[in-house]
Order: structure tokens, then C-alpha cells, then sequence
């Protein structure tokens, strides 16, 4: 079925093998030219903007009124535009130019406005932080920052909260986002910084540097093996592709504004999960919430979900009280 095929094109795009995906897919677009989660996943196995901006276009002569595909377009034509502009004022060598890395395959970089505004759009709760969140930022082996509460001791494993930062952002987003609750709820706040730019990053880089952070904190702190994960825009998606590679380490979810979701039977365990987003957010990406959702629901997950009226692209207080209800429901507070 065409179904069971693109999930293993998907699955050859998440190990890297971008030609045996593209071979794959193009079998599937032979047969349903409409499909734009397949043309979606078709534009990633190609390096190059130019390739990817091809690709765009042949979909919306397929699926001209489809606004995500519109609005991805409009944005890389953008973002190459920008690049262009700067190559023009600042000569690049040819060397350089051979070894300019492709653009990241994780996260759609078609999302437009959703990923380019992900970086804009923090809705950072009013409450205190320590005054220099530099002290608490590590940069070996990778850049990440950790708090670990007032009230820590090794008498006992504590619980681990990962935040994960949207495309263009940093650590220190979700730091300013979950500092404050982490002593109050008694969780040790992990924030990598995931390398990518307002594209996206790739999942294996990300995986690595996540489990390289979390390497860290087990050298000195007791933390249960479990964790608790919580990601906004890109990190939204990014959380879902680390649990289906390793379901035993997840606790729990927190999916906020994510522009895609994964299957829900690529899950291997019923982790309780929290999906919100703003009613006013991409179209598409709120539809394609709710499938989900109702998908999830049909395999027996414990999922709450929040269509957060009036709110677009943006994590509400609302969203972050929510997500630490969920926090305490996984251990039990």
C-alpha cells in the first residue's frame, strides 16, 4: 500500500539514505501526483534550495490551492533570496561553496511562516530567573543549559525535564521558558542547544547532542532513566521522532505547536502525552493536530489536547501550565 510505502521512505529519510527515499517516493507520486505529505517528504531528500524549490513547484501545479505548500515556497524563495544577496556582498570561495551542507530534511523547511516566526514568537512566563543565565551554560561536549533545583540531593534519582527549542532558537529559550518551575516542581531542567538554523536540524545530529548533554548531567547528578520531553514548532517534532527511537527514555510528552506529527502506531509504548496549539496557527498543521490526536486516542494513548483559541504560533502560559500538569502526572504529584 501506498501508506506502508511512505513509511519506509520516511524511515530511509530519518537513517539518511536520501536516494533510496527519493527512488521510493517517486514510485508513490507515479501513482498520486495529490499527495503533499509525499511531495513534503520528496523535497527533503534533495540537498540544494534550487531542487527543493522544483519540487515545491510541481506540487502546487497538483495542489495549486494548498496554502502550506504556497506559503513553503514563498518562504524559500525567501531564504534564498537573503542568501544570494549576502553571497553577492561577501564573495564566498569556490571551496567554501563545494562544501556548504544541505539544507536540514527534519523539519520542513515548507513550514514558512510557522518555522521563520518560531524564533519570534516566545511567550516567556513572568517569572524570575536567576539574573545571568550565562553561569548555567555548558559548551563541552556540546552547548547546552542546566539548572539543577536548590533542593537537589543524591539520596535519591530526580527527574529529568528536556526542553527542546524551536528552528532558529537556542537552550536558552526553553531556559527562560521552564527555569522557574524547576525548583517548585523538583525537576532538574535540561536545555540543549540543538545545531541547525531557522530551517530546522537534522534528527540524528540532534539526537546526538541530546543524549551527549545528557551524558553530562549523569556524570554528577542522579536522574531517573526515564525523562520527561517538551518541544515548541520544530523541537515539537523533533521529541516525537527521539521517542519512536527510544521509547524505553521517555516519560512523557509535550508537543507544542508542531507543524508535523508522526504516525501514531511508530510509537512503541503508550506514553502519556500533551498536544497543544493555537487556533490561529497554520491551517494545516491544526488539522493535521487533531488527526493525530484522534489517531492516538484509537491506539490507547492517554493524550489531552488544547486548541488554544486566538493564539497563533506561540507557546501560552496557558501551554506551559499545562505542560507542567502533565509533568507531575508522570510522576505522580
Amino acid at each position: 500500500m501506498a501508506d506502508d510505502r511512505l513509511e519506509r521512505a520516511i524511515g530511509l529519510v530519518q537513517s539518511g539514505n536520501m536516494e533510496a527515499a527519493r527512488e521510493l517516493l517517486e514510485l508513490i507520486l507515479k501513482q498520486d501526483r495529490h499527495s503533499v505529505a509525499v511531495w513534503h517528504w520528496y523535497a527533503q531528500t534533495w540537498p540544494k534550495d534550487t531542487d527543493k524549490i522544483r519540487v515545491l513547484e510541481v506540487c502546487l501545479r497538483y495542489n495549486p490551492e494548498n496554502q502550506l505548500a504556497q506559503e513553503a515556497l514563498r518562504d524559500l524563495k525567501f531564504i534564498q533570496s537573503k542568501q544570494n544577496s549576502a553571497e553577492a556582498k561577501i564573495p564566498v570561495p569556490r571551496a567554501s561553496k563545494r562544501g556548504t551542507s544541505p539544507l536540514p530534511w527534519l523539519v520542513w523547511v515548507s513550514m514558512g511562516l510557522l518555522v521563520v516566526a518560531a524564533i519570534f514568537v516566545w511567550v516567556i512566563v513572568k517569572n524570575s530567573t536567576p539574573k545571568d543565565p550565562q553561569q548555567y551554560k555548558h559548551v563541552q561536549p556540546v552547548e547546552y543549559y542546566l539548572y539543577v533545583p536548590k533542593a537537589y540531593s543524591a539520596d535519591q534519582e530526580w527527574p529529568l525535564f528536556v526542553g527542546i527549542h524551536g528552528a532558529g532558537g537556542s537552550g536558552l529559550d526553553c531556559w527562560n521558558l521552564w527555569q522557574s518551575s524547576a525548583d517548585k516542581e523538583g525537576f532538574i531542567l535540561l536545555c540543549p542547544s540543538l545545531p541547525g538554523n531557522s530551517s530546522g536540524f537534522y534528527q540524528d545530529v540532534g539526537e546526538s547532542t541530546v543524549w551527549s548533554a545528557i551524558g553530562e548531567v549523569k556524570k554528577e547528578y542522579r536522574v531517573r532513566s526515564r525523562m520527561f520531553f517538551t518541544g515548541f514548532s520544530a523541537g515539537a517534532y523533533f521529541i516525537q521522532g527521539f521517542t519512536y527511537h527510544y521509547p524505553q527514555s521517555v516519560k512523557g510528552l509535550s508537543i507544542l505547536s508542531a507543524g508535523l506529527y508522526l504516525n501514531p502506531n511508530m510509537f512503541a509504548e503508550l506514553i502519556p502525552m500533551l498536544v497543544v496549539i493555537g487556533d490561529s496557527d497554520n491551517a494545516t498543521a491544526v488539522q493535521t493536530s487533531q488527526m493525530f490526536v484522534r489517531d492516538l486516542r484509537q491506539f490507547g494513548f492517554d493524550v489531552d489536547y488544547k486548541l488554544m483559541p486566538g493564539v497563533g504560533h506561540a507557546i501560552t502560559k496557558d501551554g506551559v501550565n499545562l505542560t507542567i500538569d502533565l509533568f507531575r502526572k508522570t510522576i505522580g504529584k
